[in-house]
C-alpha cells in the first residue's frame, strides 16, 4: 500500500502530492519528478497532520542542497 504525501521543496510555496512505497525518513535520499525529469532530493522533515483518510497527512520537506 502506498504512503500519500504532500511535498514541499527548497521552502517553495507549490506544494505537490505524492505516493511512496514507504515513507522516506529524515536524511534518505528520494528521487522524485520534478519539471519533466527526476531529480534526487534529500529529506529534511517528515510532519504528521491531523485529516482525513481521503487527504495526505503527511508532510515532507525536501531540499536539493547537499546536507
Amino acid at each position: 500500500m502506498a504512503v500519500r504525501c504532500r511535498i514541499s521543496i527548497d521552502d517553495a510555496r507549490d506544494v505537490d502530492e505524492l505516493a511512496f512505497q514507504e515513507l522516506p525518513r529524515v536524511g534518505e535520499s528520494v528521487s522524485i519528478p520534478v519539471e519533466g525529469s527526476n531529480q534526487d532530493l534529500r529529506v529534511l522533515r517528515v510532519v504528521h497532520m491531523p485529516g482525513s483518510e481521503q487527504d495526505a497527512t503527511t508532510m515532507l520537506e525536501l531540499t536539493s542542497r547537499i546536507l
